[in-house]
């Protein structure tokens, strides 16, 4: 049985599990805010490419469901 979740909630969820805590002002002021903002919208694109997929995909490429939130966190 395959589970593909178009609920835009849980990524909102995975988004808070990848996004840092807090953000330190000199980065925010020198353009970091900015990067770290294009990584997140990176981040949540993957996650949500790969949690549309089957699990019969994920499996062709290696995965399973539960390794998304550790792929995500790789993402830069």
């Amino acid at each position: 049985m395959s589970t593909t979740i178009h609920n835009h909630n849980v990524l909102g969820k995975l988004g808070s599990l990848v996004m840092p805590r807090e953000i330190q002002a000199d980065e925010a002021q020198s353009g970091g805010l900015r990067r770290w903002f294009k990584s997140w919208q990176a981040r949540r694109a993957v996650a949500a490419e790969l949690y549309a997929m089957t699990d019969r995909d994920l499996n062709d490429i290696g995965l399973a469901r539960a390794d998304i939130p550790m792929i995500v966190r790789t993402v830069k």
